[in-house]
């Protein structure tokens, strides 16, 4: 009996760390200065100590500043994470394996290879063979095709979303960045999923169907979007695979991002693909544990040069 109770109360408390509390996501002081950019081009982010863990919620160091949060909306249980970072070069993309090889692996894996303190994962190009992908300022294909959404990151860690992009207003879109496809330019990272979800924190536009979204159909859901400068929320919602939730529809995900604050939110590649990744392990869906392998992943990682 004795034994019940310590497992309950210890229920208790880990539910105390992960309730919604807007508090910690802004009450630590990031220090710009004590950052180093990341190179674009590097394989992985600088190492980082384990101890800036300090709880199963929350991560500090000078430089980034994660929590993470538990909510319930509409029968269903959600996951935030909130991420504040000190430099743009700290929201990087890395691919499961060399492009082309359409090799998949688990978001967890991924992050942990790469140093990346949170992550999510991305679009999944690797089941894909149109849209544009373009990871930290490689690009490695530009084929859109005029009905979905389109997410650019620019170097200074700004969303750009265009909308229905087709050659020419995505290469207008890239132009006006600064960028041009033979010089490089502004542009770091772009995603292929969509559709935009909120835009100048209202609703982007009345969804519509994607061929693989499933937009009126409650599911599991993954969003990532800009609140301000330098700070993102990465969302996922259970589905009713999980016991207890329901799932979200596409538009129901969109009311929940505006709810939030978000100025620019943007889904991705849902279903079982959607993965939270904090303390190198997979959070979200904690009864089912089902692993997808994905083509890719969004991370978060410190700037500090001396990892501490």
């Amino acid at each position: 009996m004795k034994v019940k109770t310590v497992l309950l109360l210890l229920f208790i408390v880990s539910l105390v760390f992960l309730v919604r509390s807007p508090a910690l996501a802004g009450d630590r002081a990031l220090d710009p200065a004590r950052a180093a950019p990341v190179e674009i081009d590097a394989k992985e982010g600088p190492a980082f100590s384990r101890e800036n863990y300090l709880s199963d919620a929350e991560y500090f160091d000078p430089t980034l500043h994660v929590t993470v949060e538990r909510d319930r909306y509409l029968d269903t249980d959600m996951w935030i994470a909130r991420v504040r970072i000190a430099h743009p070069s700290q929201i990087r993309s890395a691919l499961a394996g060399r492009y082309g090889s359409q090799h998949g692996s688990a978001a967890a894996y991924i992050a942990k290879r790469v140093n990346g303190v949170v992550a999510i994962n991305g679009d999944n190009y690797g089941f894909d063979n149109r849209g544009v992908t373009l990871r930290q300022g490689h690009l490695y294909r530009n084929r859109p095709n005029g009905k979905d959404d389109v997410l650019i990151i620019d170097d200074k860690g700004d969303f750009h979303v265009v909308t229905k992009a087709d050659k020419d207003s995505f290469a207008e879109a890239y132009g006006a960045l600064g960028g041009s496809w033979e010089e490089g330019g502004s542009v770091v990272n772009i995603l292929y999923f969509g559709p935009q979800l909120v835009k100048d924190g209202a609703h982007a536009h009345e969804v519509y169907a994607r061929y693989n979204t499933g937009v009126d159909v409650p599911a599991q859901r993954m969003a990532i979007a800009q609140t301000g400068p330098l700070a993102y929320l990465l969302v996922t919602c259970e589905g009713p695979e999980s016991p207890g939730s329901v799932g979200l529809t596409v538009r129901q995900m969109a009311d929940y991002m505006v709810e939030l604050g978000c100025e620019t939110a943007y889904n991705l590649d849902g279903g079982s693909s959607s993965t939270l990744v904090f303390q190198d392990r997979k959070i979200n869906s904690p009864d089912t544990r089902k692993v997808r392998p994905v083509s890719d992943i969004i991370y978060f990682t410190s700037a500090l040069a001396d990892g501490r």
